[in-house]
């Protein structure tokens, strides 16, 4: 038992650094780099890379298509989410959130996985996203202080346990259901939580609608990782297409910064 629980306290640990630094810096950064940020595939990528160091290959390769394919999910959560926050707060945008996410996996996991099909549903998804996408958020008002480490240390731990649970249980829980559980929104949802609670829901609702674009920064780990895998060792796979997504998410955050310095320039 004592090695699983070291086990469990390390992922946790691995995940939890995200969710803590994004509180940190958003102040400062902004919802646009702030999306940036929490878009990193520090959910699927930790926990791909434990699952990758039991089971075989072909187990890593399967999740990863079926992760690829729930971007089109998490692209309805986070619309879903910024809508509801014109009506309530956080448990109200993540009910209707999750519930978008429930409607398009259950359809998902009716059909057969391939890549055409996935893509199908990323697409869907993108357009969904497109043409539902909140124009109307207002600026989020300023704080004064970044959030406690505390505060960060709580929402982080939350997201890091979750992810390194489903880690752990991915031997039992098969390659789909692995792929689905780890492409469930958790940094997404404990970003939001820590974000509402210090920022305001304002500041969650728009850095979670500046996400849609970003989140082809996780769609891209998911989908290298799934057609490197075989190729390439699952765990070297899961290193290099980590550090192609990060590379990804450099470039976006160089893009978005000069786009905002160009913006405020007289």
């Amino acid at each position: 038992m004592t090695p699983m629980l070291i086990s469990i306290l390390w992922k946790t640990m691995a995940t939890a650094a995200i969710v803590i630094v994004a509180g940190r810096i958003a102040q400062r950064v902004g919802p646009v780099l702030t999306s940036v940020l929490i878009t990193l595939p520090f959910n699927a990528g930790p926990g791909f890379f434990f699952v990758s160091l039991d089971a075989p290959d072909a187990f890593v390769r399967e999740g990863a298509l079926v992760a690829f394919a729930t971007t089109g999910a998490v692209l309805v959560f986070c619309t879903a989410w910024v809508w509801a926050e014109r009506w309530g707060g956080y448990l109200l945008s993540a009910g209707i959130g999750i519930a978008g996410w429930l409607g398009v996996t259950f359809l998902v996991h009716q059909a057969p996985m391939s890549i055409p099909f996935a893509f199908a549903v990323v697409m869907a998804g993108a357009l969904f996203a497109w043409l539902c996408r909140r124009r109307d958020l207002r600026k989020p008002e300023g704080v004064s202080a970044a959030a406690g480490w505390r505060f960060l240390v709580v929402r982080g731990a939350a997201a890091g346990l979750v992810v390194a649970l489903v880690a752990t249980a991915s031997p039992w829980l098969g390659p789909v259901w692995s792929g689905f559980a780890l492409g469930f929104p958790t940094t997404l949802l404990a970003s939001a939580w820590m974000l509402y609670g210090h920022y305001g829901r304002t500041f969650g609702a728009a850095t979670l609608n500046a996400a849609q674009p970003s989140l082809v920064v996780y769609a891209s780990f998911v989908l290298a990782l799934h057609l490197l895998t075989g190729p390439l060792p699952a765990t070297v796979a899961v290193v290099v297409s980590f550090v192609g997504s990060a590379l990804m998410a450099a470039g976006l955050a160089v893009i978005v910064s000069r786009r905002r310095r160009h913006s405020v320039s007289p």
